[in-house]
């Protein structure tokens, strides 16, 4: 009997890993770059620019204006009257983008600024993702659903590059937090302290204030969760060190923190003023709905909301959508899920303002939280929320990690879940579809009594019509849901079968959520011509500009000019302008209250104002010398421009603007022989004086101890030898002791040097400068001298020298 023969057992040799997976840490951190690249590349052309609203107004020609000065500008005097530049907790031109204007023009440094922004929000995003736990391949996708989330995406329509910054260095932050956090190591800590400081001199202070706070809650979470693992020691590290990054942070900041806290309550912005200021642009309860249909409150100009206007989205995919949903329901039990579940549901209620109860708890127990207003900024908090929730659901389903123990079970759930999504889905876009008329009707109705209290009946009327233009876009944007959510839950399907590589499976959902997010956020893309172009001087610019003197123009209300930096790109100094925090004196002074707007109704009903404010010229539209063509309001309204503009000198007449002469100005400088004394608002009553004559007599608010001339004498102008944004030098001869007042707004970091020596600055006229001057000839000069900045400095190159140093040293030694 033969022997039998054994069959030899086959051994599987495991499958050799696809290029794909051997280098996908690599290829994600390359595609991460490349997708803003591409996103962007447009803008890289000089002849191109982005045509943000807010870069167009102010951001552009301020960085123009500062990067062609011979110093770093501390001070804006061309623009309402004189305004610091580090009149708010931002770094301005202090940091590495603003370095690069210096060489590349400023609104392609903006195009690199927003590539670079976004390549670390997807960056930060993806290995945050994964220190969490969240496979390389899950994180690769939530990182680039992050990239484009709306409140990160379409800060382009606004030229807010701050606010991205803030949004997208937000991930980083949160990583060294929980490596600090998970390691105990100092390193983390100072990184997550360069980091933020980094967001707080790049990005919008608000948006970061919201972030540490998002991570202090983080902290404790972390600190509870893993208490089993951590002993009293490790705890007390944590703790140490995360109070060591605060202080760093500080440190950092310094530069930018001292300077504000040393002109505080002299700023428009930055104090507290009530609970209904706080809770306004508060994101709408009912705009929610755009999470899942982002058509329904309309995008754009279609935007009929409750908000004045709103030029960016909240939505972050349908992905995110429904597989946070599935964390939620399916995977309840991990503590992520846990936090960002209850988390998230705290920033939405912020977000909400008024609508709900906690935004008071924070308001008022949260140190900060009642010096801003537009809770709806904290958002892209909830945005980042989903996205976690989102990656730790689908990277749990890929792997086949169900919650039950029978597998068959829990993706019978899962489906039946994704079923019910997409039957409420096809219900709505049907009813929405076949009840069109009735449909809006309601929503009329419902929307606008709030409307008419709101904005009243001619702006509730436009944006009751709007929800009838934005209907179609609504039921088009149900079926568009519809479709993704029918596409990503085919995704979760294939996941579950694990018949196809999940390496495939993600680069399908990495394209798939571009297709979602791109074509919508790619609307807050606005592009324009070349600056040249863009800001070309205007016919009254082109008159205006032959004069070289020192003098200040009044852009009337009837300008298109009055609220932007056009003027300030021509290099021409006007009264008005475009700021975010001026001066609060100075507002007061042209009437326009705590708004920081210009709003000048004091400058058009009391001349003498102007005439302080040495305004030279006016502009204003030409009238035409026939109003028979017109009705009747329309003659009135040309009347009463007509009757404005009789006290001043017609000197050029063009087709759309003419410019006037104001012959009764008073020079920049000038000196006057006596004086007042009152205080607050006491001196505006003063100037609005019919008896009051600011050229014989400065309303102080100290006693200068100076006699008091028995005759009226006019006033002396003194000769301005240099007028630069950081010093102003005059040369000044009087024969009898006076007061020199130099009509630019007063500021604690502005010093006065008479003859070399420091004299007192005192505050003339409510808000101007002024200097008791002897009899003789001197030398005036006034020098903003801010000691604040200065130690700020110091003290921000050491702790970003010494903490730089420091890691250095952690990452060569294992610190």
């Amino acid at each position: 009997m033969g022997k039998k023969h054994k069959k030899k057992k086959e051994v599987s040799r495991p499958e050799k890993p696809h290029f794909i997976e051997t280098y996908w840490d690599r290829i994600i951190i390359i595609l991460l770059l490349l997708l803003p690249l591409v996103y962007f590349a447009s803008f890289l052309n000089p002849g191109k620019m982005i045509a943000g609203s807010d870069y167009l107004l102010e951001r552009y020609v301020l960085e123009k204006w500062s990067v062609e000065q011979s110093e770093t500008p501390l001070w804006y005097p061309h623009i309402f009257s004189g305004t610091p530049v580090l009149g708010a907790p931002v770094g301005l031109q202090m940091f590495i983008f603003e370095q690069l204007r210096r060489i590349i023009p400023p609104h392609v440094v903006m195009v690199i600024k927003f590539i670079t922004i976004f390549f670390l929000a997807g960056l930060g995003a993806y290995i945050y993702l994964k220190k969490i736990g969240v496979s390389k391949y899950s994180a690769a996708l939530g990182a680039v659903i992050y990239q484009f989330i709306g409140n990160l995406a379409t800060a382009p329509q606004a030229g807010q590059a701050a606010r991205a910054a803030s949004v997208a260095l937000f991930p980083l932050i949160i990583f060294f937090i929980h490596n600090g956090l998970e390691s105990k190591k100092l390193r983390y800590f100072i990184f997550a302290g360069l980091i933020t400081a980094c967001s707080f001199y790049e990005g919008q202070f608000q948006l970061t204030y919201y972030g540490l706070l998002f991570i202090f809650g983080y902290a404790i979470f972390y600190l509870i969760a893993y208490r089993k693992q951590n002993k009293v020691k490790d705890i007390t590290k944590a703790i140490s060190f995360g109070l060591l990054s605060v202080i760093l942070i500080c440190l950092f900041m310094a530069a930018v923190w001292l300077p504000v806290l040393g002109g505080l309550g002299t700023a428009a912005r930055g104090v507290a003023r009530g609970y209904e200021y706080a809770t306004s642009w508060a994101m709408p309860a009912h705009e929610l709905i755009d999470l899942v249909i982002p058509t329904y409150s309309g995008l754009l100009d279609n935007y009929w909301g409750f908000n004045s206007f709103k030029i960016h989205l909240e939505y972050f995919g349908m992905f995110s959508v429904i597989l946070a949903l599935f964390a939620i329901i399916f995977y309840w039990k991990k503590p992520y899920v846990k936090f960002y579940s209850i988390s998230t549901l705290v920033v939405v209620l912020i977000a909400l303002g008024s609508a709900t109860p906690v935004f008071r708890i924070f308001y008022t127990l949260i140190p900060g939280f009642r010096l801003f207003r537009a809770p709806s900024l904290i958002f892209f908090l909830a945005s980042f929320g989903f996205i976690v929730l989102a990656s730790i659901a689908f990277d749990n389903i890929a792997h086949n990690k169900p919650e039950k123990q029978n597998s068959d079970r829990f993706k019978k759930k899962v489906y039946v879940t994704g079923a019910i999504i997409i039957f409420a889905l096809l219900i709505i876009g049907i009813i929405c579809a076949t009840g069109k008329d009735s449909i809006v009707r309601s929503m009329q109705q419902a929307m606008s009594p709030k409307l008419n209290t709101q904005w009243g009946a001619q702006i509730a009327q436009m944006k009751l019509s709007r929800i009838t233009a934005n209907y179609p876009d609504f039921v088009n944007g149900i079926w568009r849901s519809a479709v993704f959510a029918v596409i990503f839950l085919a995704l979760v399907f294939l996941a579950f079968r694990q018949r196809t590589k999940l390496w495939i499976l993600i680069i399908a959902g990495i394209a798939i959520t571009l297709i979602d997010q791109l074509p919508l956020v790619s609307k807050y893309l606005p592009a324009g011509p070349a600056p040249q172009k863009f800001y070309a001087a205007d016919e009254a610019t082109k008159f205006i500009v032959k004069d070289k003197s020192v003098f200040r123009v009044f852009p009337t209300p009837w300008y298109e000019h009055t609220t932007d930096l056009h003027l300030l790109y021509h290099n021409i100094q006007s009264a008005g302008g475009y700021i975010p925090n001026p001066i609060q004196r100075y507002q007061e002074y042209i009437g326009a209250g705590t708004s920081v707007m210009f709003r000048p109704p004091n400058l058009l009903q009391y001349p003498q104002f102007m005439d302080m404010l040495n305004i030279k010229y006016l502009i204003g539209p030409t009238l035409p010398a026939d109003v028979s063509q017109y009705d009747a309001q329309t003659q009135r309204a040309i009347e009463e421009i007509r009757i404005f503009f009789s006290r001043y000198k017609l000197v050029y007449n063009g087709q759309r603007y003419s410019v006037y002469l104001n012959e009764y100005m008073l020079p920049r400088a000038y000196i006057v022989y006596d004086y007042e004394v009152l205080s607050g608002l006491e001196i505006l009553d003063r100037l609005k004086s019919p008896d009051f004559n600011p050229r014989q007599k400065a309303v102080l608010e100290y006693d200068p101890h100076i006699s008091h001339p028995d005759t009226n004498f006019s006033f002396t102008v003194p000769q301005i030898i240099s007028y630069d944004a950081n010093k102003v030098v005059c040369s000044v001869e009087s024969n009898k002791p006076g007061i020199m007042v130099l009509t630019d707004n007063w500021h604690p970091d502005w010093k006065v040097f008479v003859d070399g020596q420091e004299n007192r600055l005192f505050r003339a006229n409510y808000t101007f400068r002024a200097v008791p001057i002897e009899p003789g000839k001197h030398e005036v000069v006034f020098e903003y001298v801010s000691g604040y900045f200065n130690l700020g400095r110091v003290i921000s190159i050491i702790a970003f020298v010494l903490s730089i140093a420091f890691c250095v040293v952690a990452l060569k030694f294992k610190l």
